[in-house]
């Protein structure tokens, strides 16, 4: 091997190494960011705008740090996913914290249920972001990655879902009928068993049927985002 062969080599092994302490930053950043608020608040704002943001950088932050970085796909992966937590972050910081709590928030069903959405939104986000550079890459890794990826914002979705419907059955005597939030989350969970359920024969070859899974993440970001912040 030359020396332009060992340079290029040690660039990318450098790159690799700077994608995933960016991950890492952000990572730490966003819990250092989630600690202080909660030390502010008298209870835990899990329903805020704010913890909703914070967290949903957590859960995309981590989607990197678990990945293994062995190509250039996936530290551009990693930085654009990054990036993306960071811009969350930043955000969250214009927002005013909430003026008062629930006693109702002490409840661990409602925790986990409003932890449950950012958590599966962070999750979809890095899945979003990885089908897309697989569609233009063609790496098998992040294709896996991203799979997997979906399927655990689905199922921590679903798991919020569950919690939520015990939480206003011990709250209230009664699960949660067919309201205009229920109408949502239950279109949001048929969004993301959708992913899953995407006929091959509506497209023309493997990347369009990740740009199609790519999509249908994307919506559902937006609209998980549009839904508490507008």
């Amino acid at each position: 091997m030359n020396d332009v062969s060992l340079n290029q080599t040690s660039l990318l092994e450098q790159n690799f190494i700077i994608a995933r302490l960016a991950g890492l930053v952000v990572l730490a950043l966003s819990v250092m960011a989630l600690i202080l608020f909660n030390a502010n608040s008298l209870l835990f704002p899990g329903s805020s705008v704010t913890t909703y943001l914070v967290v949903t950088a957590i859960a995309s932050s981590l989607s990197v740090c678990v990945l293994p970085i062995r190509s250039g796909i996936q530290a551009r992966y990693a930085w654009i996913v990054s990036g993306l937590g960071l811009l969350l972050l930043i955000y969250s910081k214009t927002l005013e914290p909430p003026m008062g709590d629930s006693a109702m928030l002490t409840s661990l069903w409602a925790q986990l249920f409003f932890l449950s959405r950012p958590i599966a939104l962070g999750l979809a986000i890095a899945a979003c972001v990885g089908y897309l550079l697989h569609a233009f890459g063609r790496d098998a890794r992040l294709e896996s990655h991203s799979h997997l990826l979906s399927l655990l914002a689905g199922t921590a979705f679903l798991g919020g879902e569950i919690a939520g419907s015990y939480w206003a059955f011990i709250g209230w005597g009664r699960s949660w009928s067919w309201s205009g939030h229920f109408f949502f989350s239950a279109l949001t969970y048929l969004l993301f068993i959708l992913v899953f359920h995407l006929p091959k024969a509506w497209f023309a070859n493997g990347k369009a049927l990740a740009l199609g899974k790519a999509a249908v993440l994307g919506f559902i970001c937006v609209l998980m985002l549009g839904y508490r912040l507008l």
